[in-house]
């Protein structure tokens, strides 16, 4: 089975956190992201590959956004509504995903 983000998406509600523990890990999930047609406001995701980043917030709409201090104390704190997943492990189909 493929799992996509929009089928991450439809599957919690609240807060969804993807966390990356590599560089590598980043911007293969930013091809990925953009194969299926997600976007960071108005722009492609490839558009920040190589930026570093380790969280970002898996929106409604196929939208994804950079987290910030309040995204980062948020996941940090977790929570029935918060979702904090391995996107590594996600991607790779590992059912042990959220953290």
């Amino acid at each position: 089975m493929n799992r996509t983000l929009t089928d991450l998406r439809n599957e919690f509600k609240g807060h969804i956190y993807l966390c990356f523990r590599s560089q590598n890990e980043y911007d293969a999930f930013l091809t990925r992201a953009e194969n299926e047609e997600f976007l960071f406001g108005k722009n492609l995701p490839t558009d920040h590959l190589g930026e570093p980043c380790d969280i970002v917030s898996l929106l409604d709409g196929k939208r994804l956004a950079f987290c910030g201090t309040f995204s980062h104390m948020a996941y940090q704190a977790g929570g029935d509504n918060v979702h904090r997943v391995v996107c590594a492990r996600f991607s790779s189909g590992n059912k042990d995903y959220i953290i």
